[in-house]
């Protein structure tokens, strides 16, 4: 019986892709989920059941959810949620992951577990899809959860499929038709969502270690450079066509590189223009990549380097002009410790000589 949905799976993910599939299939998809799913041994503390954690829902309202137990068989939606899962020891409970262009992208120590995954890629998965993986949890960005796309949080939790969203991917909030609050995003919210999926798959000593590297790296920043008689100043921008768009202050990249000692320029910007870049003349610039274009790290570097009228830039003359990938400060899990050695290691690289 099992075979038969699975085989209906993949007509159905070919028929809604136009003859190609919606999600790329491991080799022996089918066999390899059966195997995979009798080897699953779910061992946790029952003292720590029920749980109530606290998230948001699919209209940006805060709300609880109680789990009576670990969850055992997950769609997970983007790098964060695939990455974390692994890094808490679990990830053979997913069936589906989704959102990463290629397994190099992820940290070597964790690319085989996630070739386990029987269903994996980077497009969105529908409702229809995700109903026959029969999953009891859902984990994605705010994103993930709109009706046209994976479906509501309402319509998940309502048959008794829990949901999780990394805050971190909430949008502007709106109060009423005149007020609008811009979120501000910090490793704060990141180190909640690890400790929270902590909680929830009874992996609490592993979430509460993952998070401690983090602040131990912040610290190690901090420490070394209180003396200093003046920060590195750093402009973080992603090339948007024509357009620059700045990171400031409101961002986790913004949060990132104040919290290792950099001095954040136009922290209250939104657009920006290569005159503008002159005239700022900044010590160290960093250039975020989106997913769509990881591999390309050279041309956007070049864009500033074999720009004539950018030659006189003191990060252009120094070479300090560096790539950050996107999973490691848009809403990134456990990597954005990648995001603080980056952006410490820009700022600071003496420090990094001997580490």
């Amino acid at each position: 019986m099992k075979n038969i949905i699975f085989i209906n799976l993949m007509v159905l993910l070919i028929i809604l892709s136009g003859c190609s599939p919606v999600i790329k299939e491991n080799a022996d998809t089918i066999q390899l989920w059966e195997q995979k799913k009798s080897q699953l041994n779910i061992s946790y503390n029952e003292n720590n059941y029920p749980i109530k954690i606290k998230n948001i829902n699919s209209k940006n309202e805060e709300f609880e959810l109680t789990y009576k137990k670990p969850p055992q068989k997950v769609v997970a939606f983007w790098q964060n949620s695939v990455e974390t899962l692994i890094a808490l020891g679990v990830g053979d409970r997913i069936v589906a992951g989704t959102g990463i262009p290629d397994k190099k992208y992820l940290r070597p120590e964790y690319r085989e577990e996630y070739s386990k995954i029987p269903y994996t890629g980077l497009q969105n998965l529908d409702i229809e899809t995700i109903t026959m993986l029969e999953p009891d949890f859902i984990l994605g960005w705010y994103s993930t959860f709109a009706p046209k796309v994976a479906g509501t949080t309402d319509y998940w939790n309502s048959r008794t499929v829990n949901t999780y969203i990394a805050k971190s991917s909430a949008p502007t909030k709106s109060i009423n038709d005149n007020i609008l609050i811009k979120p501000k995003h910090s490793l704060d919210e990141e180190y909640q969502y690890i400790l929270d999926l902590g909680k929830i798959f009874d992996r609490k000593d592993r979430a509460n270690e993952l998070v401690g590297q983090m602040k131990k790296e912040i610290s190690f920043v901090t420490e070394h450079t209180k003396n200093i008689n003046k920060k590195p100043r750093a402009i973080i921008i992603e090339f948007l066509g024509k357009d620059i768009s700045v990171y400031g202050e409101q961002t986790l990249a913004g949060d990132i590189l104040q919290r290792v000692n950099g001095e954040l320029l136009e922290p209250n910007v939104e657009r920006f223009s290569f005159e503008q870049l002159i005239d700022l003349d900044p010590d160290v610039i960093f250039i975020v990549i989106t997913e769509q274009h990881y591999g390309d790290e050279r041309m956007y570097l070049d864009r500033i380097y074999q720009n004539k009228a950018l030659q006189g830039l003191k990060a252009v003359k120094n070479k300090r002009i560096y790539p950050v990938p996107l999973y490691a400060i848009y809403s990134p899990g456990i990597r954005a410790y990648d995001g603080i050695r980056i952006m410490a290691q820009g700022l600071y690289p003496e420090l990094y000589k001997e580490k």
